[in-house]
C-alpha cells in the first residue's frame, strides 16, 4: 500500500464567493495544480527548521483542530492587561481581511476569544469591525463565509470610502475611517504573514494597518508614497503615535503564522515590542524563501488565487515578492526605493525595478478592485476563459487591460503558449497552497538544488545583519 506523501496531499487554496456575488469555485474550469507535471514543493523541505503549526487550513498537515488555537488565544488575552477598559465601555475589535483569507477559522476563533474575554471580564460593549481594502466589492464576503453575524453580537464591514475622522499627527492631519474608531477604545488584531515585504521591509510591520487599512483613501495614498525606503512606515507610525490613537488603544493580539499555518498567538500593549519579537521569527522562517526567489532565472507565473495579481500567494509569499527578488530589501543598507519607471537607471542590487525572470503571466483566476494593467503590461499576459477575461477587462481599475491580454480558451493551452513564447519549462503557480510552492518539475529541481547554499547564506550572513539592523535605538 502506497501512502501519499505530504507533497501529494497538499491542495491549492480555496476560492471564495466574492462580496459582489461572483462564484469562482464553480466558474474556474481547472486549477493549476491539475496541470500535468505540476507538483507541490513543501517549504519544510527547503526550510527544515519551520515550527510545527498548531493549525493549518489544509488537512494534509493533520492540524485542523481549532482547540489549540482557541486555547492559545484564551491564554494570551487572559495574560494581558485590559484595565484601561472600564465597565460598559464601547470597544471596537479591528479585524483584518487578510486574516480571514490566510488563516480562516483560526483567525475567527482568535477574534471570538478576544471579544468573549472583554465582555466577560471588563463588561464591555464590543463590536467587531472588518477594515476592508479599497477593492471591497471583489473581496470575499467574510460575513457569510464564516457566519460572522451569528457568531458576534455586532459586526460591520468598513470599506475605505466612507466617513472619515481627522487625526492630528506630528506631520499634520491625516484621516482615519470613522466607523473603526467611533468607540471609547479599540483592539488592534493582525496576522504575521509577509504580504508587502518589499514595502514595509519588516520595519514596524505590525503598525502598517494604521497607514493602510484603517484609513481613508487620501491617507492610504500618502502611505503609498513612502514605498520602499526605511521611512516607508512613517505615516503608519505617526498615526499610531498620535494622541487620538494612544488615548483609545487598548492592546494588540496577533495570530503568528508560518507558510504552513498558525504557529501561535501573541499579544501585548506595547505594539513595538510585540513587533520586534515577531520580526525575528518571521525573518528566520521566511528569509530562505525570499533568498530562493532570487535564484529563479526564468519562469512562467500562473495566477490562481483569491487576491489581485501582485498579491496572489504561493508558499506564504506573494507574486510581487518574485517581481522584486532582484534586491535584498530586508537589508536596510539598501535604498530599495520603488523605481519601476526608472529601472534603466537604477543601481543594481540597491534599487528594485522588475525581475525579468518572469517571462510570462497566465491569469487563471484573480480578483479585481486594484489597478493591475501595469503588471499585465510587463510581460506577455494570457487570460483563461471568457468569464475571467470579461472580469479583468470590465474592472474599472484595469484601464486598457484589453490591449495587453492574450485570450486563451483553457488553462493548458494558455500555459503551453506562454512556455513556448518564453522558451522555458519552468512554471510557478501562485495558487495559495499552504506551506508549499506549486511548481513544475524543472523549477522544483532548481529550488532544491540551490536551497543548501541559500540556507547557508541567509543563516550565516544575511540574518545576523538583518537582526542587528532592527535592534531598538
Amino acid at each position: 500500500m502506497n501512502i501519499p506523501t505530504l507533497a501529494q496531499k497538499l491542495q491549492p487554496g480555496e476560492l471564495f464567493t466574492t462580496w459582489n456575488g461572483r462564484e469562482p469555485a464553480t466558474t474556474i474550469a481547472m486549477r493549476a495544480a491539475d496541470l500535468p507535471g505540476m507538483q507541490a514543493l513543501p517549504i519544510r523541505d527547503l526550510v527544515p527548521w519551520l515550527p510545527e503549526p498548531l493549525w493549518s487550513a489544509d488537512p494534509a498537515y493533520g492540524k485542523t483542530d481549532l482547540h489549540a488555537i482557541r486555547h492559545a488565544a484564551r491564554e494570551r488575552v487572559q495574560a494581558m492587561d485590559w484595565s484601561k477598559i472600564k465597565p460598559r465601555s464601547r470597544v471596537n475589535v479591528l479585524a483584518n481581511p487578510h486574516g480571514f483569507f490566510m488563516a480562516g477559522e483560526a483567525y475567527v476563533v482568535m477574534l471570538e476569544e478576544i471579544v468573549a474575554h472583554l465582555q466577560e471580564t471588563r463588561s464591555a460593549r464590543v463590536k467587531l469591525c472588518i477594515a476592508e481594502s479599497m477593492g471591497h466589492i471583489e473581496n470575499a464576503d467574510w460575513l457569510k463565509t464564516y457566519d460572522l453575524e451569528a457568531r458576534f453580537d455586532k459586526v460591520v464591514e468598513v470599506p475605505q470610502c466612507g466617513a472619515g475622522m481627522a487625526v492630528d499627527t506630528a506631520l499634520g492631519t491625516f484621516w482615519l475611517m470613522q466607523p473603526l474608531f467611533n468607540a471609547d477604545f479599540f483592539v488592534h488584531t493582525h496576522i504575521s504573514e509577509m504580504r508587502e515585504a518589499y514595502i514595509h521591509r519588516m520595519r514596524d510591520r505590525l503598525v502598517k494597518p494604521f497607514g493602510m487599512s484603517y484609513v481613508r483613501l487620501e491617507t492610504r495614498s500618502a502611505y503609498h508614497f513612502g514605498y520602499g525606503p526605511r521611512t516607508g512606515q512613517l505615516i503608519s507610525r505617526l498615526i499610531f503615535d498620535s494622541d487620538f490613537i494612544q488615548q483609545r488603544y487598548a492592546g494588540s493580539v496577533v495570530l503568528d503564522m508560518s507558510p504552513e499555518g498558525a504557529i501561535g498567538v501573541e499579544g501585548d500593549y506595547d505594539l513595538l515590542a510585540l513587533d520586534r519579537r515577531i520580526t525575528e521569527r518571521t525573518l528566520r522562517n521566511y528569509g530562505v524563501i525570499f533568498g530562493l526567489l532570487e535564484e529563479i532565472d526564468e519562469c512562467v507565473a500562473i495566477l490562481d488565487s483569491q487576491y489581485p495579481s501582485i498579491y496572489t500567494y504561493s508558499g506564504g509569499v506573494i507574486l510581487n515578492s518574485l517581481y522584486y527578488a532582484d534586491v535584498d530589501y530586508f537589508d536596510l543598507d539598501n535604498l530599495a526605493a520603488y523605481n519601476g519607471p526608472a529601472s534603466a537607471t537604477r543601481e543594481s542590487g540597491l534599487v528594485y525595478g522588475r525581475n525579468k525572470a518572469i517571462k510570462a503571466l497566465v491569469v487563471n483566476y484573480m480578483t479585481g478592485g486594484l489597478p493591475q494593467t501595469p503588471t499585465l503590461q510587463k510581460q506577455p499576459s494570457y487570460v483563461v476563459g471568457r468569464d475571467m477575461h470579461n472580469w479583468v477587462v470590465n474592472d474599472p481599475s484595469n484601464t486598457y487591460a484589453q490591449d495587453c491580454l492574450i485570450y486563451s480558451p483553457d488553462l493548458p493551452s494558455a500555459v503551453r503558449a506562454a512556455c513556448k513564447q518564453s522558451a522555458t519549462d519552468k512554471v510557478f503557480a501562485f495558487d495559495n497552497t499552504q506551506g508549499a510552492f506549486r511548481v513544475s518539475q524543472s523549477l522544483a529541481e532548481l529550488l532544491r538544488d540551490r536551497a543548501p547554499a541559500v540556507r547557508d547564506r541567509v543563516l550565516n550572513q544575511r540574518l545576523p545583519k538583518w537582526l542587528a539592523q532592527r535592534q531598538p535605538m
